[in-house]
């Protein structure tokens, strides 16, 4: 016979095990979550497309790019390795100008501070503006700078994430690979 502390004890055990369960759950569904979208953002896939203002108060879609290979460099004006690649992306910009697509896309900054960093040092390459990290989130940027090669096709062929030694090689390396299969 059960006394009714066994009784309460088998109560406490199944509340546990349904309590369990659904922790168990829940993290499974947001691994699953997190594992969907960093399939997205593996090379050949699609890359998502976005529509984001440009520091000239154009509007620029990725949709509308195809043809060209398109170079996103996600920075901020605050970030020491951000500001350490951005010559690159200049020189990029400049070098493949007739190739290329090259765009920096802004992450959550104020347009006016971004357009005095831009003066200040005379970069001339196209900025786009993603004020709410809309972009960003959709490219699964969790640190910047982030750099991602899109082919002439709009599919994703080169992510890197950080910036030191080497890196503008990398980038280069795979910015020229898709230059040459548009052509």
């Amino acid at each position: 016979m059960l006394s009714l502390s066994g009784i309460i004890q088998q109560e406490d055990n199944i509340m546990i095990t349904k309590w369990f369960v659904a922790i168990a759950l829940s993290v499974l569904s947001l691994l699953g979550a997190f594992a969907l979208l960093q399939e997205q953002l593996k090379p050949g896939a699609p890359a998502p497309d976005f529509e984001l203002e440009s520091l000239d108060g154009k509007t620029v879609k990725l949709s509308e790019l195809k043809g060209k290979p398109v170079f996103l460099d996600f920075w901020a004006t605050w970030c020491g390795p951000c500001r350490r690649a951005l010559p690159h992306t200049q020189a990029f910009s400049e070098k493949y100008k007739d190739k290329a697509h090259i765009l920096a896309v802004n992450v959550r900054e104020d347009k006016e501070k971004v357009r005095a960093f831009m003066e200040q040092n005379q970069y001339t390459f196209r900025v786009l503006m993603d004020s709410e990290g809309k972009t960003a989130r959709a490219y699964g940027v969790r640190g910047i700078p982030q750099f991602v090669v899109i082919d002439a096709q709009g599919n994703i062929a080169f992510i890197k994430v950080g910036y030191g030694p080497g890196v503008e090689d990398e980038l280069e390396n795979a910015l020229e690979k898709a230059i040459l299969q548009a052509e």
